[in-house]
Formats: C-alpha cells, structure tokens, sequence
C-alpha cells in the first residue's frame, strides 16, 4: 500500500439534491504523537516530509506542520455546487524527472502518459470505477475539474515532451534519512509557479518511516523542494507498475499537492478537516467497505475507505468529495499558493495546449550483462534516445566491428583488446544531439597476461585496479585501507542495518592464465565475518568462469558458521589475524583455461560487512620456514627493481622459483629453464622478500630487496 493507496470514508450528512453549501472553517490539529504512531507502517511519506520542513523553518520540533500550515490559510472557503453548473476545466502542466541507473525504473513514456491519463480520469470523476462508490457517498463526489498536461516547453523556452531523464545511479534512491541526497537535489525543479514536478525514483529509502512509495509537499512551502517524490512501479499501470495500485498513489499525493490532509489526519476528533469526509480513527488499510467498518464512535456513519486521501488498495479508491473540492479550490483561486499554475500565462509559458515536433536527445546504454569482454566477445547496445521521433541515427564504435550503425539496437563484436568510447547521434527535422562515452568498453585479451600461481593482498592499488567492483546504493565492494590480515588493506563488501534484504554485489578478479601451471590447482583466500545480531546471516559465495563471464559455476557457498570467524557483534570489523578464518577451494575443474575469473559474490541481510584478504590462485602460499642452504644461490641485482636473475654455480633441470612476502603470501611463481633465469618484478612494491627455488623436493631460500 502507499499512502496513495489508501482512502477515507465520508460520513452521512442531509445535501440539498440542487445546491450544496460546504462551510470550511481551520482547525487547529495536534498530530506529533500521530507521526509516532504511523512512523512504522507508513507508506506515504507526506506527513513526515512536511514535519520537516516546518521543523526547519522553525527551528524546532514542536511546532506542528498542520498548524503551521492551516495557520498560514488566507481563505475561509465556501462552495456552492449545483448539478447544472458546469466550470471550466483548469489546466496544470507537469514534468516528470525520471532519475535513475538505467535499470527498470527508467521508465517508458508510454507509461507516464497512461499515468496521466488515470490522474485526469480521478480528477474529473471520469474514472471507470465510479460507479463502486457506495450510495450513501455518491451524492457528495465531486468532479475537480480539472486537467493534467505534460508541458511542451521547458523553463528556458525549449521544445520537451515533459519528461527529463537523468543517469544518477546514488539518487535514484530518493534517502528519506539523508536530505542532502534527496532526488531534487539531482534534479532541481522547475519552476514550480508554473509547473507540477513529479520525481520518479528506484526506491525511497527510510529507516524509520517504514515502506514509502511517494511523498508530496504541501503550498507554501519552499519552492526548491516544490513537488512529488514517487517509486516507478507506482506509475500508472503498465511497464513496471505495480497492478493492484491502479496508478491511485499519484492521485493521493497530488491531493496532498493541492492542500488535502489524510481523512484520518486528526483521528477521530478532527478528521482532515473536511466536514463531508467522515472522521477515521487510524488508516483503512486493504479494502475494508464490504466489512461496513466504523472506527470512531463519535459519529454515525461507516469510514469512507473510497476516498483518494486514505489508505486503501488503489482498486477500491474511486472518489473525491465535494468538500475537498473546495479545500482544493481555494488554494487554487490563490496567487500565492497554487493559483499560477492554472493561469493563462502559465498556460501559454508551458506550452501545454500546442503540439509541437521536438528535436530527439541521444541516449543509450548496454543490453548485455556487463560493458567488460573477451576478445572476440558482443555487447548488445540499447538505444534510448527521447524527447522526440529519430529519424536519423548513426552509431560509432570505436574498436568494434562493424564500426558503424543505424539500429536502434546494435549488436557489436570486439576483436582486439583495449579500452573504446561509444557515440550516438540522433536527429529529425527539428534537430540532431550527440552523446559520447568515453572509456566504456573494456575489452580483456583472450589470454590472461598473469600467469598461475597468483596472489592479491590489495596492498597495491595498482594491481587491483582491473579488479570489477560492484557497489549499489553506496554500499558495496571497496578496498578497506584500515584492516587486513597481514597488511593494512583488505576487500570489503560493505553491508550494514540499513542494506536493503537480499542486497547483493559482486567482485570480479582480474583473469589469470592457469594452462601452464602445474602445481594443484587451488583457490586460497583469508574471509572475516562476524554477524550484527543472532538473526542476520549475510552469505559469501565463490564463482569461477572460463569464458569471460559469459556463465558462471558456483564454486562453493558460506553462510552461518562456514562463514563466522568472530561471535556476534554490530558494526564488527577484524582487528587481529585471529578473527580470520582460511579459505581452500579445488579448482581444477578449469585446468587448461587461460583466462580464469574468480568472482566473490555478497549477499545482505542486513547484517555487517564482509571482508576478504590475501587471495591466491595455484599452490598454497609457501612457508619458509627452515629452508635449506647447502647450495649457493645468487639472485642479481639485490636490490632489485623490475626484474632480477636467479643464478646458482650446480642446479640442473627444471627449476620453480616463488616469491613470497613476509607473511608468506605466495606472490610470484615461475618455472625456470637453463637459459632462462630472469623473473619479472614489475608489480611486487618496495620492500623484503624471501625467494624460494625448489628443485626435485628440495627447497632452497634467499632474501631479495626491492628498491625502486
């Protein structure tokens, strides 16, 4: 349910069948100890966003909202409404700001425009379901007259078909708790004299307010917040909106826009201050009408749970009142609140009553499941250019075959490794636009350029930087520069309290080539994982591909007591190498692949984080303890920078040379012939290291020095 989804009953009152008169007089209301009560269940977000507000204005909590609000009123309103008078139809342009990561919730035109026809079928009382409200409220529903357009003029004069898309993947989620990532700080409104903004969002994020599916801003309030703050799947009634909403959540929160209160605002006593709207003791949650529900024993007549400003599933909501209507009208018949937005000005500033052809604006992401490939490997590119019909369109892909395109939807094939852009141009007679992405294609080469055995300690941030790092909703994968197991880096998949249930996130290493190794093939690794509270259990899963992440084989799965190293405890983070535990997987099944991805999947529940260290792929990382010394080995230069021979005056045949770290780490490995005895130190950092040769079950160690 969202607070759009649920609604009020009116109460049984004597209307003349010709001539109705609603006298509206302000009501001061107590609600704080209300918010605290709703705080948990609520599922719109107005009562709570506009508390703010007031709070900020005021510089302090006490100061009720409502009273704040009915305070500020210029108007004691009064209507009359007879059957043969018919108004005119006021106008109020819209935009919808479409804030997302091009994911589902970029929602499609075509479901904005079936929500804009819903809202102006409430409004209007043209809405199929009608004729579900109940006899004795029937006489009371009224017709707002009024009507939503999508403008066809921005602020700045230029052509727009009402709807901005923004690519911003942290404020798709609209953060009720942090007010500085809100959406409309993304983006700002437009002038909101003249137009209704309606943000659209992935999710709204609260932990204290419970589900929220939108939130609306009362008049008068400042106008760079000025608006609607709405979830995509609660946009009208196709593409990815939720079917049993009905596309009613927009209709609430603009009652909310236009001055309306929750029927169940002042509970009981007070109602929402609308006196043909029955008082309701607390919210009607799903569809109640059938049970006949009455919950205030203060008046006679059943809770209008119909009403557009409850709680009820958006398919049992059908009808405004006559006494709303007036609320709503004299707000709308004043020039400070929201009486520009119907003006003639207005009207013609917006554009709304012209139908002119706009010049398109070019857009485009992938289809595929990532932007990193194989050599040889597609990527599926999506085109998702807007504001206007293309008619002429010319994709460039640098590095890919073929180079060019005029498909909506290319597919394109990358033969040689590198780093490409992307282009896109768009355009019709009214205009074209272009859009370049630079450094959006990562093309790996088909054989890893690391050879097993391979280790990661993320000590050095160049070697991790090919390293596939997912993060969602700031949280995620990232390189902890303050705790490890034997350094001071680690990988931590950052998880806390507030990480959406099911919250998941990938880390995807670097390839290693394993064809020529030909030690056992084995995956090492430290983990450290303690549990927030006894019923969290985040879980860590291990993958393994051979071609380049077209499909992945799960490898092994910890959860519950494979993954604990310490007891319970919130916000934990390992502070000593006791609280990590060590990791073994056999990964021989990808003997001979040349191009093995490891991938460390996290899954939230929200619990604490993980982290993970000392990665290795081949052999267990050597020890080097009591290494023998009878032979004389030469390792020269020692010092060393990118590269040192390993030299002895009586070792024969086939030689491996190791380099380990001082914790043992195994972080070079090679396999030595006679005439070959350089090894490649390019990635290992300043500092000590031991170099183990092993020769037929003989170990012999030196120390090596790098200083560059």
């Amino acid at each position: 349910m969202s607070c759009f989804n649920k609604q009020f009953i009116e109460g049984n009152r004597s209307f003349d069948s010709l001539t109705m008169r609603i006298r509206m007089k302000k009501i001061a209301f107590i609600i704080l100890s209300l918010f605290v009560a709703q705080a948990a269940t609520a599922q719109c977000g107005t009562d709570q966003y506009n508390q703010e507000l007031i709070n900020q204005e005021t510089g302090r909590t006490s100061a009720s909202y409502f009273d704040k609000i009915e305070g500020e009123r210029n108007f004691d309103y009064e209507t009359s409404v007879h059957s043969k008078t018919k108004k005119a139809i006021r106008t109020i342009p819209v935009v919808f700001h479409v804030i997302h990561g091009y994911g589902e919730e970029n929602i499609s035109k075509a479901q904005i425009e079936d929500q804009i026809r819903i809202i102006n079928e409430d409004f209007q009382r043209r809405n199929a379901d009608a004729s579900n409200t109940r006899s004795q409220f029937r006489a009371r529903a009224a017709d707002f007259e009024i009507e939503f357009k999508l403008a066809r003029k921005a602020p700045n004069g230029s052509c727009t078909e009402g709807i901005t898309r923004t690519y911003d993947p942290v404020n798709m989620f609209d953060d009720r708790d942090t007010r500085a990532e809100e959406a409309k700080t993304a983006v700002t409104p437009w002038d909101r004299s003249k137009y209704l903004n309606i943000w659209v969002v992935k999710e709204i994020l609260s932990s204290t307010e419970g589900t929220i599916l939108g939130y609306a801003q009362f008049p008068g309030r400042g106008a760079s917040t000025d608006g609607i703050v709405l979830i995509h799947d609660r946009v009208g009634t196709i593409g990815t909106a939720n079917l049993g909403d009905k596309g009613r959540t927009l209709t609430h929160e603009i009652g909310h826009w236009l001055g309306l209160y929750h029927t169940f605002q002042g509970g009981c006593f007070q109602g929402d201050g609308v006196s043909d709207t029955p008082p309701v003791d607390e919210p009607s949650y799903g569809c109640t009408a059938s049970q006949n529900p009455n919950t205030c024993s203060n008046d006679s007549e059943v809770d209008m749970v119909e009403n557009y400003m409850d709680y009820a599933n958006g398919g049992c909501m059908n009808a405004f009142t006559n006494g709303q209507l007036a609320r709503v009208d004299g707000y709308l018949n004043s020039s400070s609140t929201r009486g520009s937005n119907i003006s003639a000005a207005t009207l013609l500033a917006t554009g709304v009553n012209t139908t002119p052809s706009c010049g398109p604006i070019a857009d485009f992401w992938y289809a595929s499941e990532r932007l990193t490939i194989c050599e040889g490997q597609s990527i599926d590119f999506a085109g998702l250019s807007y504001n206007g019909t293309v008619t002429n369109r010319t994709w460039s892909f640098e590095g890919g075959t073929p180079a060019t395109s005029s498909l909506k939807n290319p597919t394109i094939v990358y033969n040689t490794q590198g780093v490409y852009k992307v282009e896109l141009e768009v355009g019709n007679n009214e205009g074209t636009n272009k859009l370049t992405r630079t450094l959006f294609i990562n093309v790996t080469p088909g054989v890893a350029s690391l050879k097993a055995p391979r280790g990661q300690d993320f000590e050095n941030t160049s070697t991790t930087a090919k390293w596939q790092l997912e993060t969602q909703e700031g949280k995620g994968w990232m390189i902890n520069t303050s705790t490890g197991f034997s350094g001071k880096n680690s990988l931590q998949a950052v998880i806390d309290e507030e990480t959406t249930t099911g919250f998941r996130v990938s880390a995807i290493s670097e390839p290693v080539d394993i064809a020529s190794y030909e030690g056992q093939l084995n995956l090492h690794f430290k983990y450290a994982y303690a549990r927030r509270v006894s019923t969290s259990s985040e879980r860590l899963l291990v993958l393994g591909s051979d071609n380049c992440g077209v499909s992945w084989n799960i490898l092994k799965v910890y959860i519950n007591a494979s993954l604990e190293t310490s007891s319970v405890s919130p916000d934990w983070a390992p502070s000593s190498a006791a609280d990590w535990g060590r990791a073994e997987i056999d990964v021989s099944r990808y003997a001979g692949s040349q191009n093995l991805y490891i991938r460390f999947d996290a899954v939230g529940q929200q619990g604490n984080s993980i982290y993970l260290d000392d990665i290795n792929i081949g052999s267990s990382a050597l020890s080097v303890n009591q290494p023998n010394n009878e032979i004389d080995i030469f390792l020269a230069p020692n010092p060393a920078q990118n590269q040192v021979a390993v030299r002895s005056t009586n070792l024969k045949g086939k030689i491996r040379v190791s380099i380990v770290d001082i914790a043992g780490r195994l972080l070079l490995q090679q396999n030595l012939e006679p005439n070959i005895s350089m090894i490649n130190t390019t990635e290992l950092t300043n500092g000590v290291y031991n170099v183990i040769v092993e020769v037929d079950n003989a170990r012999w160690a030196k120390k090596l020095i790098i200083s560059k």
